[in-house]
């Protein structure tokens, strides 16, 4: 598998180059922003319009794109330069989550607006999330993979998911307004950390082509092990699905939580992904990757049934523990499909597989939105938790991922 020959050089060493470094801190910046972005909108929709049925709306459009945009963002970014990409969506999505700050201090905000901004959000978020992985490979090593997709992973769970709802839930109590207009300034901001890069991005590799909006999934389907990833994942996204849905309006309904104490616990979630991701090589190299890969189903497990706790005391541990073990699966999830790649073809084999896993996320958020008012919470939250275990038998063995690199590697 090719790579940036100097990149790959500097990799091998303690740093994983200045590209890489230029690229995780515009990820970071952008992730803090989305994870207030939508916080933020799911608040105003509580709060704000009064409309709790629409927060399963919300966080169900904000999937959708994985299954309708994901492919052809995907082929957009084999064919153009990563950097760029990345840059250009970011900046739109400034404007859009401004827009959405601006309308809100005006008083004007509505259903209508909160849906269309986080729809578009979400699209361009394919594109930056399928630019990333598709440049991970070319800034670093081979054998620094699941160093470098950790540490971005890192930034996705902690910034996201940990800084960004709280903030989201200050900035509401202070200003309903102020988590969008942050949120837009920060993916804004982001798009300096690529410009301050001074060496050569790597140049672009696919085809120019005829578009063959089929290629990514006749590489899918030759592979056992990425067949196999998907369907973990699309079963983990149903569940998860639910999940967010339910506990967004358990917590802020059933509990009774304030909009600050419900953004600290959704934190918290990214604070054991976090460390999840960045423990994930050494979990593999303690406990092996099949393990590891069966330990990722029990912590989601965890972290599903955790609203059951009732209290944000017990809530706050069992999230983090379930959290650090879930959060495994994106970085080895990430390891098997650039391994099973290579340049000008990986954003559409991510393409393939955001479209069908994350795409699967908004069967979850509207089977919960279904059932929310006729079976109770904790028999949802159950569910997710039972279909997140049984995905343990789909999990390859040792030998077909042995198998898998050969095959990869010839």
């Amino acid at each position: 598998m090719a790579t940036a020959n100097g990149g790959a050089r500097r990799a091998r060493g303690g740093g994983l180059g200045p590209r890489f470094l230029g690229l995780w801190c515009s990820t970071a910046l952008s992730d803090t922003g989305n994870g207030i972005f939508l916080v933020g909108a799911t608040l105003l929709a509580i709060h704000a319009l009064e409309s709790p049925a629409l927060v399963g709306v919300l966080l169900t459009l904000a999937t959708i794109p994985w299954l309708v945009a994901a492919i052809p963002a995907g082929i957009v970014v084999d064919r153009m330069d990563g950097h760029r990409v990345i840059q250009v969506a970011n900046l739109a999505r400034a404007g859009t989550m401004l827009a959405v700050g601006v309308i809100s201090a005006a008083g004007h905000i509505s259903a209508v607006i909160l849906v269309v901004a986080v729809f578009v959000s979400g699209v361009l978020q394919t594109f930056v999330d399928g630019a990333a992985e598709a440049l991970v490979p070319e800034l670093v090593d081979r054998g620094r993979l699941s160093d470098a997709n950790g540490a971005l992973s890192v930034s996705t769970r902690v910034f996201y998911q940990f800084l960004g709802p709280p903030i989201a839930g200050l900035a509401y109590t202070l200003w309903p307004s102020a988590s969008s207009l942050l949120s837009g300034a920060l993916c804004g901001i982001s798009t300096l950390c690529i410009a301050a890069v001074r060496q050569p991005w790597p140049p672009r590799r696919g085809d120019r082509g005829r578009v063959d909006f089929r290629r990514g999934l006749r590489i899918v389907g030759r592979s056992q092990i990425l067949k196999a990833a998907i369907a973990i994942s699309c079963l983990t996204s149903v569940a998860n699905g639910i999940y967010l849905t339910v506990f967004a309006v358990y917590a802020n309904t059933g509990l009774g939580l304030t909009p600050t104490t419900y953004g600290v616990l959704t934190g918290l979630v990214g604070v054991g992904a976090g460390a999840g991701a960045y423990l994930t090589s050494r979990a593999e190299r303690l406990f092996g990757e099949v393990v590891t890969m069966r330990l990722t189903r029990v912590g989601w497990a965890l972290l599903f049934l955790s609203p059951l706790l009732r209290s944000p005391w017990l809530i706050a541990p069992a999230m983090v523990v379930g959290s650090t073990f879930g959060a495994m699966w994106a970085v080895q999830a990430m390891n098997l499909r650039q391994r099973a790649t290579s340049p000008g073809q990986r954003a559409q084999v991510l393409g393939v597989f955001r479209a069908l896993a994350y795409g699967a996320t908004p069967l979850g958020s509207l089977t919960a939105a279904a059932f929310q008012n006729t079976v109770s919470s904790q028999i949802l939250l159950g569910s997710a938790a039972a279909l997140t275990v049984a995905t343990i038998a789909l999990v390859p063995t040792r030998e077909s991922l042995s198998g898998h690199d050969r095959r990869a590697a010839s």
